[in-house]
């Protein structure tokens, strides 16, 4: 299914167009439909109001540290707020909406750690009005999540059914609904809770866990830690734990409040990895082969701290890009785990944010990093190694063999297939001829007519391999197709991979 994702469309592109479309369908209810509650003039007042101040608050705090924001990302969080927040019926509904934009848009730059967010901005703001509201300061009202009305249940199945898709999300979702219904059913032994009909039209758990959830920056970024953060917002979500603070005043995990506690677990995860920071880099990208460029990168503070084959989030923002223009893009590092490198191919066209990068030296940012496609040390030690790339896919192994050719270690058992369109786009020869002298089996196929075919040499090596010993680790690296081609013809071949899922590992590259 993923296959079928442009290249164009990233993940923030993604949550725009979903939040647009959603939008859109409330507009349309509200107009159509004279028991929705709400009239389309006040919807679009309350739509105006969160653009608008999350607009200048974040505007105002990039003008103050200097540093424009990402595209985009301040218009998620207005159309989020939207769908939240109280809707603009009376002078105290929009006076708590445009508090609660205010304070999302203010929060990305003082509820931060070194430059990372802690906690969405989208649960701050609904926070903070929470709290006023509670203390009965400023007149403000209740957050409503009105997104959760029957009228809007379709419309939010679909577009979120799209969305998790397209930003490949399914597995925390699936854990984050899991851990919502098991939650709903034990404490339905002790106390009333909603029926499943009552809990799926009217409460946020669809939008929550479709739009908010997956927010990378303040999620974690490896497997593990991401099941943990989904079960554990869902099971607060529906816990129906609440505890008296004061005679007029109950705690309890409301939707805003269990994800705040999900963000400040991933919080806690990104400090014991050491990627809790926003780390400033001086960019400089030069060519290393047709139409293929190698980032190099000076980051302030020191190197980041990784392990050979993850991913990083780099973003270059510029004040002219508002919306809709890239900032960001996801590399894999190709530098061992004491410097900075990424590498990147284009088209006949560079994208603009490339070309931003490639016309000259200039200020990058690492804002985000992880990712499970790593060899562990175990699987080094005692199994066989394959690593099959496609193109500019082969930028984790770089990685993974440059460590690996630092500490002196035999590569006998690796074997790395790098398939290319021809000579001339072939990068890092010095290290696959290191890497080959130090033991490892380098092949190189060339496929200047892109041939599904090339795939079939692939699958004739991992016959050679099965055919020598027990079944090696496979590692898929490259465009979608390439790696979801690879992937189930090498499943077809070696039917037994079926009951060992855990010897084939993928990397899809998107949008380069």
């Amino acid at each position: 299914m993923t296959r079928f994702i442009p290249s164009w469309l990233s993940g923030h592109r993604a949550v725009l167009l979903a939040l647009l479309a959603l939008t859109a369908c409330a507009l349309v209810v509200a107009a159509t439909d004279d028991e929705f509650g709400y009239t389309p003039a006040q919807l679009l007042k309350s739509l105006v109001t969160v653009i608008v101040v999350c607009g200048a608050v974040t505007y105002l705090g990039a003008a103050i540290v200097r540093v424009p924001p990402n595209s985009d990302s301040w218009l998620i969080t207005a159309l989020i707020l939207f769908f939240v927040m109280p809707v603009a019926t009376d002078g105290a509904t929009w006076k708590t909406a445009a508090l609660g934009a205010a304070a999302a848009a203010a929060s990305k730059y003082v509820l931060v750690w070194r430059r990372r967010l802690i906690i969405n901005p989208v649960v701050v703001g609904a926070i903070v009005c929470y709290a006023l509201m509670y203390a009965d300061i400023g007149g403000l009202m209740y957050i409503s999540w009105w997104v959760a009305a029957e009228p809007l249940l379709i419309p939010m199945l679909v577009i979120g059914a799209l969305l998790v898709t397209a930003l490949r999300v399914w597995e925390l979702v699936g854990v984050y609904l899991a851990a919502s219904v098991i939650t709903l059913l034990v404490a339905g032994q002790f106390t009333t809770v909603p029926d499943a009909q009552m809990w799926l039209k009217s409460t946020p758990v669809l939008f929550l866990g479709a739009i908010m959830l997956p927010e990378p920056l303040t999620s974690p970024a490896t497997r593990i830690p991401t099941l943990i953060y989904g079960a554990l917002v869902g099971v607060l979500m529906h816990c129906q734990v609440t505890f008296e603070i004061t005679s007029s005043y109950e705690f309890s995990f409301d939707p805003e409040i269990a994800l705040a506690f999900g963000c400040l677990f991933a919080f806690a995860v990104r400090l014991a990895n050491g990627s809790a920071r926003r780390i400033r880099l001086s960019a400089t990208t030069t060519p290393s082969a047709d139409r293929t460029y190698v980032i190099d990168g000076d980051p302030a503070g020191g190197a980041p701290r990784f392990t050979p084959g993850q991913w990083a989030t780099v973003s270059a923002p510029s004040w002219s890009l508002p919306l809709w223009r890239n900032s960001r893009r996801v590399f894999s590092y190709s530098s061992p785990a004491d410097a900075v490198e990424f590498s990147f191919t284009t088209g006949p066209r560079p994208s603009p944010f490339k070309q931003r990068l490639i016309d000259a030296r200039r200020t990058a940012f690492i804002d985000n990093q992880g990712g499970d496609f790593v060899v562990s040390p175990a699987a080094f030690a005692d199994d066989r190694i394959v690593l099959i790339a496609s193109g500019i896919g082969i930028t984790p192994y770089i990685s993974m063999l440059r460590t690996w050719l630092n500490t002196g270690a035999d590569l006998s058992r690796v074997v790395l297939v790098h398939m290319v369109g021809d000579d001339s786009r072939r990068v890092y020869r010095e290290v696959l001829d290191e890497a080959a002298a130090r033991g490892a089996r380098v092949v190189i196929i060339e496929n200047p007519d892109a041939s599904p075919k090339a795939i079939d040499r692939i699958v004739a090596l991992s016959d050679e391999l099965a055919a020598d010993g027990p079944r090696p680790h496979f590692y898929i690296s490259g465009a979608p197709a390439f790696v979801s081609a690879t992937r189930s013809r090498l499943i077809g071949a070696h039917r037994d991979l079926l009951l060992r899922p855990w010897r084939i590992h993928t990397d899809a590259f998107t949008g380069y």
